[in-house]
């Protein structure tokens, strides 16, 4: 009796969570920013060091083109199927857009480390397996990626740059501290340990309204009822 009695307030306040929770998430998702309006806004501060949103440049055009080929496997002729999948508790484009962040949190934070302890130039071996990586990156983008470069080469060379700074200075603490290079990773956990000592800040005002997947790619917005595209239906009215 007891029970059936406390079942029906339990029930009314989970739909009144999933409401609250249905409206959280339709307020973060109003009014997307344009990626490319805010290039120059601050993304992240690590310790005293102002990370711009066009300083995420690389990240956002690597990680846009992996997923954006593991999209073409899973759906070729509509990519965004697979940037809207939810697994593991996340959608595809949150957890993109997490890798991106973290990423570039881990790569500024070690090159000042690195900075800091003189290890920020690279040695003639060095050199030349960057100069393969940054060949690498820019035979691998897409075509579509080229017409939506958020800054010029030049920026994200060096950005890829400081990005190779960081995996040295993440191998020097996995040779000195004798373990494995993964757990310096931007998602290892002795990097963990040592974020856990710095202060890092998102701007998340701008980057909960950031969306992933359609900055330096994009995709046609189908609409399942005729088959029509926002843009195609929109011409058809005129």
């Amino acid at each position: 009796m007891i029970i059936k009695k406390l079942l029906k307030p339990i029930v009314l306040l989970l739909c009144v969570g999933v409401m609250i929770y249905a409206l959280f998430t339709m307020e973060i998702g109003r009014d997307p920013i344009d990626y490319f309006e805010h290039l120059e806004d601050t993304a992240v501060v690590v310790d005293s060091e102002t990370v711009t949103f066009e300083d995420l440049a690389f990240y956002i055009l690597f990680e846009e083109r992996k997923v954006e080929e593991q999209a073409k496997i899973y759906n070729k002729d509509y990519t965004k199927d697979y940037w809207n999948l939810h697994t593991d508790d996340k959608f595809v484009q949150t957890e993109a857009k997490d890798v991106v962040i973290n990423m570039a949190i881990h790569d500024h934070l070690f090159y000042q480390m690195a900075v800091a302890e003189g290890m920020d130039s690279l040695s003639g071996v060095e050199q030349i397996e960057l100069e393969g990586s940054t060949q690498d990156f820019w035979e691998d983008l897409l075509d579509v990626q080229w017409e939506y470069l958020p800054c010029d080469e030049e920026t994200i060379n060096n950005q890829i740059y400081i990005a190779a700074v960081a995996e040295k200075y993440q191998n020097h603490l996995a040779e000195e501290y004798e373990t494995s290079q993964a757990a310096y990773n931007y998602d290892g956990y002795y990097y963990e340990q040592i974020l856990k000592e710095h202060n890092v800040k998102i701007n998340k005002k701008l980057w909960d309204k950031l969306v992933l997947g359609d900055i330096t790619i994009k995709h046609s917005k189908l609409n399942y009822i005729n088959g029509l595209t926002d843009e195609e239906k929109k011409k058809s009215k005129e």
